[in-house]
C-alpha cells in the first residue's frame, strides 16, 4: 500500500508542476487576427492568408458530387456571399480586421448546406 500511495503523490505531483496555458491565450489557427494582418504588410488580404494560412486557399480538386465543380472555400464579407476564392486579389488588406475560416462542417452550420466545401470570412473594419 506505501508504494501505491507514493505513486499516487509523485503523479499529483508532476501535474501540479506543469504549466497550464490558459485557453484564452492559445492562438486560433481558423481566425487571423487585426494585428497579424497588419503586421503581415501585404497590400491585399490574399496575399495575408497565402503567407499566413495558405491551408485556407487549398484546392481539394473536383468534388465528384457537386458535377466536377473545385472543391474550394467559397468567400463571404461579413453575413453575406461576396464571391470565389479570386475575389480575395481585390480586397484590400487594410479594409479587413479579421478572417475566420469554417471547414465544411463548420460553413455548413453557420452558413448552410450550399457550403460545404468551407468558408473564409472576411471581417471588414467598418463592420
Amino acid at each position: 500500500m506505501p508504494a501505491r500511495s507514493w505513486l499516487l503523490f509523485t503523479v499529483l505531483l508532476s501535474t501540479a508542476c506543469v504549466r497550464h496555458t490558459p485557453l484564452a491565450s492559445v492562438e486560433n489557427p481558423n481566425v487571423i487576427t487585426e494585428d497579424e494582418i497588419r503586421d503581415n504588410g501585404a497590400g491585399t488580404i490574399y496575399e495575408v492568408i497565402a503567407q499566413l494560412r495558405p491551408e485556407y486557399l487549398r484546392d481539394r480538386g473536383p468534388a465528384a458530387l457537386t458535377g466536377g465543380a473545385r472543391d474550394v472555400a467559397i468567400v463571404f464579407l461579413n453575413s453575406q456571399e461576396y464571391g470565389p476564392l479570386s475575389i480575395l486579389n481585390q480586397v484590400a488588406a487594410s479594409d479587413i480586421s479579421e478572417v475566420r475560416y469554417y471547414s465544411g462542417i463548420d460553413a455548413v452550420i453557420k452558413f448552410g448546406r450550399a457550403y460545404g466545401n468551407g468558408v473564409i470570412q472576411l471581417i471588414s473594419r467598418t463592420h
